[in-house]
């Protein structure tokens, strides 16, 4: 399914995968993130006030970092604009903190958005992912000369 390429991304040895705002998982997506916990890291939406920005920095400090994120991680409140709007999803304010220090932190090697639904004549959700775009390609330059520099 579309929803593979990050398990693909586990076939090579050194990749961790982390991700932020995960609701739900298959029994199978389950079973397999219990046999992986030392290569996949979630942080669970229902525990997002548990959240510790220094945890999250400490993981990706000095690393390499490809960020895909899928609109459907926001709360369906903002972003009603994916195939599977859902609520209990993360907002703008700390998604923008989460973002931001992994941007500070490590070597952003690229990114990608994804999962949006255009509804049409409601251009507020793709104006939110064209400013997501924007702000990710703004911190990475941002801390770019002062990750280069360490």
């Amino acid at each position: 399914s579309h929803a593979s390429a990050i398990k693909r991304c586990l076939d090579f040895k050194n990749i961790k995968v982390v991700s932020f705002g995960i609701r739900n998982l298959s029994k199978e997506e389950m079973d397999f993130y219990n046999k992986n916990k030392k290569r996949i890291k979630i942080f669970w939406a229902n525990n997002k006030n548990k959240w510790s920005i220094s945890e999250i920095r400490k993981i990706f400090k000095n690393k390499n970092v490809y960020i895909t994120f899928d609109v459907d991680g926001f709360d369906a409140s903002l972003m009603p604009a994916t195939g599977t709007p859902e609520p209990g999803g993360v907002f703008w304010d700390e998604t923008m903190n989460i973002i931001k220090n992994v941007c500070s932190v490590s070597n952003i090697v690229g990114a990608d958005i994804n999962e949006l639904a255009p509804i049409k004549n409601f251009n507020s959700c793709n104006f939110l992912t064209a400013k997501l775009v924007y702000k990710i390609i703004s911190y990475v330059f941002e801390f770019k000369s002062k990750y280069s520099n360490r």
